[in-house]
């Protein structure tokens, strides 16, 4: 017979997460100007490096300033997410959500979390950065997508790299060979772009007068977390998940 613990959780887990999806849905209708805001910023820096050869702004490489914290005005993602980015000049903008969340779903699925692990999982989506990241639109949602999707197959979370500051997510299914390789394919993807590696570092290390470091990504972990978590409370009669070599 289940304990008291075991019948209380799965219903205030359920209703919690049932919460941040009214939230979110909410936010979009009531904030529409706030929709999309950072991927309009990334389309329009793919836009321009299409255009002129230059993925970030002016002012970011002229000299010293001030990141703006409050609102995101400035791409700040090393020049890797191209890859993402440029198919989205032609994809229907829909997409740039329905796959990630797509992708993290199945992800959690297949791992078959325990219903102690979908609690924690519904605590970690309460901070607000955890649920507006997804009507911001930010590049942060295909992250959380591919760590996710490392918990279940190890080698997907070699692309969590496409935001360094999150690199720690990165090692599920380290151990594995997949995993090596699929890190060789990402230092592949980084060839190309050569000069714009320079730009990066003036324009996210050097220039910026504000810039928090690594404290940039704080308010995400949360969210980054929730693969971790599931991962950990799987059920151990799920399928074999090959991220369970995984080191954090």
């Amino acid at each position: 017979m289940p304990s008291r613990w075991e019948r209380i959780v799965p219903p205030v887990a359920a209703a919690l997460l049932a919460l941040q999806a009214a939230r979110l849905a909410w936010a979009f209708l009531a904030w529409p100007e706030s929709v999309g805001v950072d991927y309009h910023i990334y389309l329009a820096a793919a836009q321009r490096w299409l255009a002129s050869g230059s993925l970030y702004l002016p002012h970011q490489l002229a000299g010293p300033y001030a990141i703006n914290q409050v609102v995101a005005t400035d791409p700040l993602y090393p020049p890797v997410i191209l890859w993402l980015l440029v198919p989205f000049t032609y994809l229907p903008a829909v997409l740039w959500w329905a796959i990630p969340m797509s992708l993290t779903g199945w992800s959690l699925a297949r791992l078959r979390p325990s219903p102690s692990a979908w609690l924690v999982i519904s605590l970690l989506f309460l901070p607000a950065a955890s649920w507006q990241s997804f009507l911001w639109g930010g590049p942060s949602i295909w992250i959380l997508a591919f760590a996710a999707l490392g918990a279940a197959y190890g080698w997907p979370a070699v692309f969590v790299l496409l935001k360094p500051t999150l690199a720690p997510f990165a090692l599920f299914g380290i151990r594995r060979r997949s995993w090596w390789i699929a890190l060789a394919v990402f230092g592949l993807m980084c060839v190309p772009f050569g000069s714009l590696w320079v730009d990066w570092i003036r324009a996210t290390i050097v220039n910026p007068t504000n810039s928090d470091g690594l404290a940039y990504s704080l308010p995400y972990l949360p969210a980054m977390l929730v693969p971790l978590v599931a991962w950990w409370g799987r059920h151990r009669t799920a399928p074999p998940v090959v991220a369970s070599g995984a080191v954090l």
